[in-house]
């Protein structure tokens, strides 16, 4: 019974902290007085109260840092990669970019979830059975690998493309390097509605509608933006439209194969979202109406 009542104490310290991690945006001073006032002492308490006092010495430090690393490091790691794309958006968007991706250099702007996966596990080191000394040596290396992952995320601030209401096409690189597209130098824009299907051998993966932005130069050259099927996007496209009828460039919209239709009628059923403004864009019809 005691054990059982440990357990619930744990379980709900750990509530406690997960309404203090979704509230941390909007109240932070609350949301940390949550956490480390409130659900940290009922955490201590629910497991001296499943075990004894005598396990709570022996095993007090795994236990904290058991908490620490699901409560504060997991969540700080992956609000770090998401409020740093947010910012940068924000940063940059607002200077008149109608379409903007926080990532230019594909060969090294993948980088940060490979540093968050690391780091995850390399911050788990108390929980590994093995020498004191190469638990130094794993904590030592997660410093390290910190203060790569902020250098590196430092450098990236600057790596980013667009498409500038007024300059065009821009891409800049992290080392400095800026290609610029003017409007003069695009013959065309496309619209390319696909459908991406589901990996049969993955069981996470789902089938979705989305769309293509295709910009075509006089050169040739294809410069492509994916955007999906929600209101952020639509309203993007109607933007790049009216950009491009302001600069005389001609806006395709390419037709819909029968799958792309039911698969794009299906995901604005399911998403809840107003069709009309999707059937006007896209430029198809209510399939009742052929």
């Amino acid at each position: 019974m005691r054990r059982r009542f440990g357990i619930v104490l744990i379980i709900f310290s750990l509530f406690i902290a997960l309404g203090g991690i979704v509230t941390l945006e909007e109240d932070f001073a609350a949301s940390v007085f949550g956490i480390f006032v409130i659900s940290l002492p009922i955490y201590a308490v629910g497991q001296i109260v499943r075990t004894n006092v005598r396990k709570a010495k022996e095993n007090g430090f795994r236990w904290l840092w058991a908490y620490i690393y699901v409560v504060v490091l997991v969540p700080a790691l992956l609000l770090s990669f998401e409020g740093y794309e947010d910012l940068k958006e924000q940063t940059f968007s607002n200077s008149h970019f109608v379409l903007f991706e926080t990532i230019a250099s594909d060969n090294i702007g993948g980088l940060s979830i490979g540093f968050i996966l690391v780091l995850l596990l390399l911050f788990a080191f108390p929980f590994y059975e093995t020498t004191r000394r190469i638990k130094s040596v794993i904590a030592i290396a997660a410093v390290v690998v910190t203060g790569i992952y902020a250098g590196y995320q430092y450098m990236m601030w600057a790596d980013y493309r667009g498409v500038h209401e007024v300059d065009g096409l821009v891409t800049h690189h992290w080392n400095g390097k800026e290609q610029i597209v003017p409007f003069d130098d695009i013959i065309e824009i496309v619209v390319q509605p696909y459908v991406k299907h589901a990996a049969i051998s993955d069981p996470t993966d789902e089938t979705y509608f989305a769309w293509r932005l295709i910009f075509i130069t006089e050169y040739d050259e294809q410069i492509t933006y994916r955007l999906w099927l929600d209101d952020g996007s639509l309203a993007k496209g109607n933007r790049m439209e009216e950009l491009a009828h302001t600069k005389n460039i001609p806006f395709y919209v390419l037709p819909m194969n029968e799958k792309q239709r039911d698969e794009f009628d299906f995901q604005l059923q399911l998403k809840e979202l107003d069709k009309q403004p999707y059937y006007l864009f896209f430029e198809v019809e209510e399939k009742n109406d052929r």
